[in-house]
């Protein structure tokens, strides 16, 4: 992950993180010098100068009738974390107090990317309850998440959390289902020209994740909800209970 990628996880926007960048690069400059480093429009920079100002961030150097500008040392950036960490510990409780107003609600989380999936799968680790899925064993799964899914399958199989999957029939379902007993698995394969599937459910404790792994759309959503995951379940042993 680059510098700039970097900045923005700690709450920077993509333009904010340029122009810290130039500055910190730079030393003391002027505006102009910033706009041409971070090629961003100059008076654009003025702006974003004025909200990392606002940060401590940016410091202002007058030399005469002109005007300097110099980016506050990287130690700076823990004191932001620390900032904010305060204003989300002090909004905590109320926050905790809107989310028990209605325990009946759904809770619905979006998830993007790679580690996205990957905290999903991390999830059903977490909850540690019986898994019932809907399988794509597709080629180049594994690519998508490296080496994880290898890690997340020996992690569930320790914890003995066994995972009741059903599978599109093809050449590689057939392979994942040899593999069942060393990865604490049960699998039932199922017509692939009647069932195609192009993602993955999973269904655990009160909570079911639908996970794609489509290239314009790797991503996944996690609902927990009691009744929703009820009636997955009720789903799934319906075609659990007609295949061999």
């Amino acid at each position: 992950m680059e510098l700039q990628e970097q900045l923005q996880t700690l709450g920077l926007n993509e333009k904010e993180a340029k122009v810290y960048l130039a500055s910190l690069e730079l030393g003391q400059s002027s505006v102009q010098d910033i706009a041409r480093k971070s090629h961003i429009k100059r008076s654009t920079v003025y702006e974003i100068i004025n909200n990392l100002i606002e940060q401590n961030l940016i410091t202002i150097i007058p030399k005469g009738k002109k005007r300097y500008f110099l980016a506050a040392e990287p130690i700076k950036l823990t004191e932001l974390i620390d900032q904010k960490q305060k204003v989300l510990a002090k909004m905590m409780p109320e926050l905790e107090a809107l989310s028990k107003i209605s325990p009946t609600k759904p809770k619905i989380r979006f998830y993007e990317g790679k580690e996205g999936i990957k905290s999903i799968y991390a999830d059903t680790i977490k909850e540690g309850k019986e898994i019932f899925g809907f399988v794509a064993v597709t080629e180049g799964l594994q690519s998508k998440i490296g080496n994880y899914l290898t890690n997340y399958v020996k992690q569930r199989s320790e914890k003995k959390i066994m995972a009741k999957a059903i599978a599109s029939d093809s050449p590689m379902a057939r392979e994942f289902q040899k593999r069942d007993q060393q990865e604490y698995r049960q699998t039932k394969l199922i017509s692939e020209d009647d069932y195609p599937f192009s993602i993955e459910i999973n269904i655990y404790g009160n909570k079911v994740a639908f996970i794609s792994y489509k290239e314009n759309e790797l991503m996944g959503v996690i609902i927990e909800s009691m009744e929703i995951a009820k009636t997955m379940k009720s789903i799934h042993k319906f075609f659990w209970d007609k295949l061999n």
